[in-house]
């Protein structure tokens, strides 16, 4: 809604990753140049880490949207799969049989496939996403992987992008071998304040802001304190500032306009972008090991936290926010109508 509004050409903060909105920030220009730099040896690991909502999967877009043809790449997002259910995984990204076949005819295939695309001049490259989730010998078994070659020739390559578990695991004793085939590390760090206000004009000339609305300073220091610089979180804030402000016709951002939508945001049931939310999850983990509560009696406290918030008042912001919503379409439908007047007494 807002986009056409403004006179965007689309949303500039959408959650979904684009290597459009790509935002070259001096650590994920090193990222990003740190998996070209892997790409160009052709052998190695390449591990990206940091926080939740900081990029990485931006980043892994981008990375595969600039490789070259010689480069066959597939990306897939892990669970906690174990070494076999990896390499279907991954043979099925190739686009490799999978079905009524064990794990030494599946390394056959893909074997006989890395040699295929080498007799082709490529080779292929394995972006995985959310490698946290990887059990230890899982991890091992990309290790194992990148062991296919041909005459000192590496035939396949894998790019590890994580949370910051995926330190933990790649410092185990046992992962001593993995650490070895590591050419190249960053971890991402969220944004400063500069950054934040950098990042959002970014975006939104990526869809062709001229600077209408106009944004108070005291706009992007406040986005960039309440989101903790972390651009997952700077996107949603964002993308409901201009909703807020395009059913209010808003042509000027100011600072109480973010804060109205700050105050909606603190009372929804979901959303809501504040320290509480992010910390929930630790504060469910403390309730449930209390030993002086059962499990049943943890959850239900659990429960009750979540149906006594305040419902009412969520509701009634729903209804208030509709009824611009309404507002706004009426306004724009008799607008075209003394338009569409217009031109036929002209005619």
């Amino acid at each position: 809604m807002y986009d056409s509004f403004y006179g965007l050409s689309g949303k500039a903060f959408k959650l979904s990753p684009d290597p459009r909105f790509f935002f070259a920030s001096p650590l994920h220009e090193r990222a990003i140049s740190y998996l070209k730099y892997g790409l160009s040896q052709g052998e190695g690991f390449i591990v990206i880490t940091g926080p939740i909502g900081t990029g990485k999967t931006t980043i892994a877009r981008s990375l595969l949207a600039s490789v070259e043809n010689n480069i066959v790449a597939a990306q897939i997002a892990t669970t906690k799969l174990n070494p076999e259910e990896l390499v279907r995984m991954v043979a099925s990204e190739f686009g490799i049989e999978t079905a009524d076949a064990d794990k030494a005819t599946l390394l056959s295939r893909f074997e006989t496939y890395l040699l295929s695309l080498h007799r082709q001049g490529k080779r292929a490259l394995l972006v995985v996403d959310e490698a946290q989730n990887l059990p230890a010998e899982t991890v091992e078994e990309l290790r194992m992987l990148s062991n296919f070659q041909l005459d000192d020739t590496p035939l396949f390559q894998s790019f590890l992008l994580g949370q910051e578990e995926l330190k933990d695991i790649i410092e185990l004793p046992q992962m001593e071998q993995f650490r070895q085939r590591i050419i190249a590390s960053c971890h991402l760090k969220p944004l400063t304040s500069e950054q934040t206000q950098a990042y959002i004009i970014h975006r939104l000339k990526t869809v062709g802001w001229k600077d209408s609305p106009t944004i108070s300073t005291d706009v992007f220091n406040k986005i960039s304190e309440f989101a903790l610089g972390v651009p997952r979180k700077i996107n949603i804030l964002c993308d409901r500032l201009f909703l807020f402000c395009c059913i209010e016709e808003v042509q000027n951002i100011e600072l109480y306009h973010l804060e109205q939508v700050l105050e909606e945001m603190s009372i929804e049931l979901s959303g809501s972008l504040n320290s509480k939310s992010v910390n929930a999850a630790p504060e469910q983990k403390t309730i449930t090991n209390n030993p002086e509560l059962s499990l049943d009696e943890s959850l239900e406290v659990v429960k009750l936290k979540a149906n006594f918030h305040d419902v009412s008042n969520y509701l009634e912001e729903v209804i208030l926010r509709k009824i611009k919503v309404i507002r706004y379409l009426d306004k724009t439908i008799e607008d075209k109508r003394e338009k569409l007047g217009s031109l036929s007494s002209n005619s």
